[in-house]
């Protein structure tokens, strides 16, 4: 064989040994799945420069590419981290809390080191909607504090139905924050309290139940619970219903037997029970709110005595999630430390 033969059969080779590393490159990852990435990071450079138009087609270009990644290359857990990403930025906030989770998981056994890069993006998108929605519990406050008291003036009315916008938007984000990052406390709470200061207590009820099941040991939660039972029998005696107030007071008292407050709702309930009487039927009815009142004084807490020289210290400042016995309790509702305030690409 010449020389020149043998060179060209030896560059040949090469490049022949060449082209099937890349191509073993290439397949090392899903075409879905890299394409996917892909479209996420211009997107997001297009999303910087304001090139908006390119940026809604291209994020939708890899929610599509990122889906089929992760029907395709379901262990891909660092695509799917993405795809959590793209989710995200169409505001698909289940699928995309969803994507996170199983993200977080796979890497943890697969790749650590990234463990962090998909859970400080999925934080980033949580942050952004939870103090959204404690900005407008803030507004709502600051607008109409007591949105369970009846406007006074047309002036009033205008003012509460504002609060009430505010509310609203405060669910909305605060839901998204809930389905981006499930069975968080401080979501769950802070949920809860919007339905709670609007006075829709079974609502709020069914909010701190589920982030109890997520998160059982947390104390904020059950008091909270507790609060909004409370509340809720409240409501049951304004709306005229003694019996079912009654009959909840009752059920909260057997697990709190000396909360104070809850026997002077229940001897509230009696009592007004027994003005709707006539005669002698009011009579164990007067008896029973008797006895209940004493309850009452008997566990009342004593008032705090300082010396003369110094002022009793007062508290000003009460949590979003603790409505008080006599009423929801109103709240500065304090935004959540501020956190990063977008997603970055992985390593």
């Amino acid at each position: 064989m010449k020389e020149g033969t043998v060179k060209r059969s030896i560059t040949l080779a090469a490049a022949a040994l060449a082209v099937v590393a890349l191509v073993g490159v290439a397949q090392a990852r899903n075409p879905h799945c890299a394409g996917g990435i892909q479209y996420v990071s211009q997107a997001m450079h297009d999303k910087e420069k304001g090139n908006l138009e390119d940026y809604r087609r291209e994020i939708n270009k890899a929610v599509d590419q990122l889906q089929q990644c992760a029907t395709e290359d379901p262990n891909d857990f660092e695509a799917i981290g993405y795809l959590g990403w793209a989710y995200a930025e169409v505001d698909s906030s289940r699928l995309a809390g969803e994507a996170f989770a199983k993200s977080i998981e796979g890497l943890k056994q697969k790749d650590p080191k990234k463990v962090e890069w998909a859970s400080q993006n999925r934080e980033s998108y949580w942050a952004t909607a939870f103090n959204d929605g404690i900005a407008k519990i803030n507004a709502a406050q600051s607008i109409y504090l007591d949105f369970l008291k009846e406007p006074a003036s047309d002036a009033d009315k205008t003012m509460k139905e504002e609060a009430r916008k505010n509310y609203n938007l405060a669910l909305t984000s605060l839901t998204r924050a809930s389905l981006l990052k499930p069975g968080d406390p401080k979501t769950m709470r802070n949920l809860g309290s919007v339905y709670a200061f609007m006075g829709q207590f079974d609502a709020a009820e069914r909010t701190f139940k589920a982030g109890l099941q997520a998160a059982p040991n947390d104390s904020a939660l059950a008091v909270s619970l507790k609060s909004v039972r409370s509340n809720a029998a409240g409501q049951l005696v304004d709306q005229k219903k003694y019996d079912e107030a009654i009959a909840l007071y009752a059920e909260l008292i057997k697990s709190d037997p000396s909360n104070s407050g809850l026997h002077l709702g229940l001897a509230d309930a009696y009592f007004k029970r027994a003005q709707s009487k006539k005669g002698d039927a009011a009579r164990p009815d007067y008896k029973l709110a008797g006895d209940e009142y004493a309850a009452a004084a008997k566990f009342k807490p004593p008032r705090p005595t300082c010396p003369s020289t110094r002022r009793c210290p007062t508290r000003t400042g009460a949590t979003a999630s603790r409505p008080s016995h006599s009423g929801v309790r109103r709240s500065s509702c304090a935004p959540a430390t501020r956190m990063r305030s977008r997603p970055w690409a992985s390593a």
